[in-house]
């Protein structure tokens, strides 16, 4: 009896040790290439189209790109991170959460002149969201463009609970994109007081 039980216990032990060798010594999956965007050489690490299938934004964080959605039969907007100015996150009209460059002091003067306007948008867009039974998430993106600033990225337009699980799930990604705009405009401002501190710094040199 004892001589049965070890030799299955040795033919056990050899086919967990020849899975484990197997395992070991396969090469590992190549993780396949993301996808360009249709028409461009834009390759997002993230995307998010609008849930009302207009306006939509897709970022490259190592390239320092941004590429912006504002119809389906508009191409796309491919910019450095360097034009994008503002992040703001709208619930039922109010401001949640803001996010602004702080550098140069042109992008500054060129968000405050898109104030009126901005709000303008909002007031316009939630109109009808002030009575508890529709409900509205927006991002609004602003971008140094003198013919379109503005994207409005919509994640909620329906009548729902505040609090349900449509509009918490619609704020939770709402939030996020926030929060990854809101670093690419401290990396924008970061790369832009480089720049400028490059720019005074050759100034110095050439300066008699």
């Amino acid at each position: 009896m004892d001589a049965f039980v070890l030799f299955f216990g040795l033919v056990a032990f050899i086919t967990i040790g020849g899975l484990l060798f197997i395992i070991v010594h396969t090469p590992p999956q190549s993780t396949p290439s993301a996808k360009k965007i249709e028409g461009t050489n834009f390759i997002p690490s993230q995307m998010y189209m609008g849930n009302d299938g207009l306006g939509g934004i897709a970022v490259n964080e190592r390239t320092h790109q941004i590429c912006l959605f504002t119809s389906p039969t508009t191409s796309p907007r491919i910019l450095p991170i360097t034009d994008l100015l503002g992040s703001s996150l709208i619930k039922n009209g109010e401001v949640l959460g803001e996010g602004k460059r702080t550098h140069p002091q042109e992008m500054v003067l060129f968000i405050k002149e898109l104030h009126p306007q901005k709000k303008s948008l909002i007031k316009s867009l939630h109109m009808g969201s002030s009575n508890n039974s529709n409900q509205r998430i927006d991002l609004f993106v602003v971008t140094h463009d003198q013919e379109e600033p503005i994207l409005v990225v919509n994640f909620l337009d329906m009548e729902t609970k505040e609090g349900g699980i449509l509009f918490e799930k619609a704020m939770s990604t709402a939030m996020h994109w926030h929060y990854v705009l809101d670093g690419l405009i401290l990396q924008a401002d970061q790369l832009a007081r480089r720049k400028s501190e490059m720019t005074q710094q050759d100034k110095a040199e050439v300066a008699p």
